[in-house]
């Protein structure tokens, strides 16, 4: 029971954040809108104020914002298709945005939670290991791997994800002068699964400005780390049976609700940051496609065919749920080891 309600309600609020995004700013250019949905599928109640219906459906999958002139086309003044280009991309663009926003705002409750941050600051050495013997010292902050900007923690945690023991170029900050690069070879750690540089990181006291700083670049990183897992599927490094679709997410979010409120947030803030990043993607019937389509009629002077753009986004949308469907698959499989 805890995972169905769990599931419901993240998923609810992160729908309504993305379709939050689309109305506001749809109402603040004044285009009429038909409907504000929450959910898909059938009908399980509404009310109507103004020109807009607010209605709640059954299936929690999704939910949308519905514009006069937004798929055909249309004479009102008021129709999406009559306003600004630029006007019509901010539209478009908002509900990712809301979402990137969510997952800031939701690590800013779980960094206050948490009661202190890390900072890529050594704070002890770890006898023997790569960082010690390379020369570095406490007090030294880290600031850039190779030709990556360190902002946070987990910005040398990723980095070495990748570069595993592969020798990186470290440079760091020492009583506020910049040093020159230092060459460290990553060691691997049986106890952490992982390769380090053989550190403690310091953990320093919650302030305003650290507060702000560790969420914004978090949801940086996160946001980055969507796109490297994407690029990791295109060209082989991940598989699709590793993907998890709505059933597996379903899962992970009753088992983080079963472990407590810090692990539920990072959950749902680590969804909506990925939904953000997703939408954005030119995929047809996404609103990256949209955007797309909408900086075409730019550069051409002219709107595309909305009954053609509309056949795109049906495809894009028909192939979109047959990988749901098969990604809900490999989901039930694991979940009941086959």
């Amino acid at each position: 029971m805890i995972t169905a309600i769990s599931a419901i309600v993240v998923f609810a609020f992160l729908i309504f954040f993305h379709e939050l995004g689309h109305f506001s700013i749809a109402k603040l250019v004044d285009i009429k809108v038909h409907e504000f949905a929450i959910g898909m599928g059938p009908l399980l109640g509404k009310f109507k104020k103004g020109d807009t219906m607010y209605s709640l459906r059954a299936l929690p999958i999704g939910g949308y914002v519905k514009m006069e002139g937004e798929d055909e086309h249309s004479d009102d003044e008021r129709a999406f298709n009559k306003k600004s280009l630029p006007a019509r991309i901010a539209v478009v663009v908002a509900g990712a945005v809301m979402n990137l926003i969510l997952g800031f705002l939701i690590f800013i409750i779980i960094t206050n939670m948490s009661g202190s941050v890390v900072k890529p600051v050594i704070d002890e050495l770890m006898e023997g290991m790569p960082a010690q013997k390379a020369g570095l010292q406490p007090g030294d902050r880290i600031i850039r791997i190779d030709n990556t900007r360190v902002h946070i923690q987990d910005d040398i945690v990723f980095y070495l994800m990748s570069t595993q023991d592969r020798p990186v170029e470290v440079t760091i900050e020492r009583d506020g002068k910049r040093l020159a690069p230092i060459r460290i070879t990553p060691e691997y750690s049986e106890e952490s699964n992982s390769y380090l540089l053989g550190y403690k990181a310091k953990v320093e006291k919650l302030s305003f400005y650290n507060i702000i700083y560790n969420s914004f670049f978090k949801t940086i990183f996160y946001s980055k780390y969507v796109l490297f897992s994407l690029g990791d599927l295109i060209t082989g490094r991940l598989s699709i049976n590793q993907m998890s679709g709505p059933v597996g997410i379903v899962k992970e979010i009753g088992t983080a609700a079963s472990i407590g409120i810090g692990p539920l947030l990072m959950l749902a803030a680590i969804i909506s940051i990925n939904l953000g990043v997703f939408n954005l993607l030119p995929i047809p019937a996404l609103d990256g496609s949209r955007i797309l389509f909408l900086l075409i009629e730019g550069i051409r002077r002219k709107p595309i065919n909305p009954e053609k753009e509309g056949l795109v986004h049906m495809i894009g949308f028909a192939m979109l749920i047959l990988l749901m469907i098969f990604i809900t698959f490999n989901d039930i499989a694991r979940i009941f080891g086959a």
